[in-house]
């Protein structure tokens, strides 16, 4: 109780603060922050019980941009609200009374059977919709949950409905059983979000059409498929090939399918993890995995991870992929060129005797003049190393011997390149 009422304070406050210059521009630049950092991390059913988020979720960014210039923004603010107030205070005059499947037979008073229907009085910023189709449209698209609040009656709207899957992810979920084992409502919803299938009845889940457009859409949606759906080659290979992740969800026979395990790896390295052991220690499926993501290289069989030919393609994927081949790999001259050749990078995870090998070092400075930092103190010494990576990196100095960082021609060179790496930086 006493968390609402100090919300609904800081509510009043910020309200009545946007009329006040200088104040007005603290107390929005506190909302800015919020509505970028804060609330799009808050769940919705906390934004709505809070007022001040509700409030605040609900403030425009151009109000609080605009009240950011003091006098003139709270000038132009106070204009617009005024003028908001007199349009409202016009719409609230008494009218004829619309019902949601009619209008009543004597003007302002609904008959009896009028009263029998729920009236559609939705409301959005004081504008006042009584048309379902209407207000289904627009409030999805300002991400209203329309359906969720709206009566039974309403929710029983086909049209209505169809419309608000359009633009609401979640509309499938706040509508009636009967539209879930709906086909046509589910298609469309699926075909906006493939992960509303999760929300379909049973037998639509096990309907191929729908979940074939779910998983075209939504690769992952795979897991709310049925488990006959999920041994469906053509349903698993589209799922695949939009997520390779989705591999996890589909049948242990298809997770043993090359062409299924192909096109998952191609998609994620990292679904190598789901495939099955056989395939895990073939040749071709674990080189695209370890190509397309170094780190693939963990789920490969204990003899492919010993391979060369996926050893090499794994470091000149990545940095880092050096750092995930074995100790003895680490030590592999032949790798590690390949590797430093690449990325300059790698050669951190080279071994200690390879970090100082000139010939190795000198490949990886060329690349990355900054990785002079983990080279031996004689190759530190080294005027030719250390030469190669200002070069590269004109603030690479810093990492070579005392006695190199104190050479003035080395000195005036390392700046000069600096300079003209900085600039070519800023203009690139």
């Amino acid at each position: 109780m006493q968390i609402n009422l100090s919300s609904k304070a800081c509510r009043f406050i910020d309200h009545k603060a946007d009329y006040v210059p200088i104040i007005s521009t603290v107390t929005n630049l506190v909302c800015i922050f919020q509505k970028v950092f804060i609330i799009p991390f808050k769940q919705e059913k906390n934004i709505s019980k809070c007022p001040y988020y509700s409030y605040l979720n609900g403030k425009s960014f151009g109000r609080c941009i605009i009240l950011l210039i003091p006098v003139l923004g709270n000038i132009l603010v106070g204009i617009g609200d005024f003028a908001c107030k007199r349009e409202s205070d016009k719409d609230a005059l008494p009218k004829p009374a619309k019902y949601y499947g009619g209008i009543s037979k004597h003007e302002g008073q609904p008959s009896r059977d009028d009263k029998k229907i729920f009236p559609l009085t939705l409301k959005k910023e004081g504008v006042e919709l009584k048309n379902f189709k209407e207000k289904l449209q627009i409030s999805a698209q300002q991400k209203v949950n329309t359906l969720r609040d709206a009566s039974k009656d309403h929710q029983n709207d086909r049209e209505g409905v169809l419309a608000a899957i359009q633009y609401d992810d979640l509309a499938l979920q706040q509508t009636c059983q009967d539209f879930q084992d709906a086909k046509k409502v589910v298609f469309a919803a699926v075909q906006h979000d493939g992960l509303a299938l999760q929300y379909a009845n049973h037998a639509l889940q096990n309907n191929k059409e729908v979940v074939l457009a779910a998983v075209q859409h939504a690769g992952l949606a795979l897991q709310y498929a049925s488990p006959e759906l999920r041994n469906n080659k053509e349903i698993v290979l589209a799922a695949v090939r939009h997520a390779g992740l989705a591999l996890q969800y589909a049948s242990p026979e298809l997770r043993n399918d090359k062409e299924v395990v192909l096109a998952a790896v191609r998609h994620a390295g990292l679904a190598l993890q789901y495939a099955s052991q056989e395939l895990q220690n073939d040749e071709e499926v674990v080189l695209v995995a370890v190509q397309q993501d170094c780190l693939a290289l963990r789920y490969a069989s204990q003899e492919l991870q010993n391979n060369r030919v996926i050893i090499l393609a794994a470091v000149q994927q990545a940095p880092w992929g050096l750092k995930y081949v074995s100790k003895e790999l680490q030590n592999e001259r032949e790798i590690v060129l390949a590797a430093v050749q690449k990325f300059g990078l790698s050669f951190r995870y080279a071994s200690q005797e390879l970090q100082n090998d000139r010939e190795i070092l000198l490949a990886a400075v060329r690349r990355r003049g900054s990785v002079l930092m983990y080279a031996s103190k004689t190759l530190k010494n080294d005027r030719e190393i250390v030469l190669a990576a200002i070069q590269q990196d004109g603030l690479a100095l810093r990492y070579a011997s005392e006695e190199l960082q104190n050479n003035p021609e080395l000195v005036d060179l390392s700046f000069e390149l600096f300079r003209q790496q900085s600039k070519g930086s800023f203009l690139g």
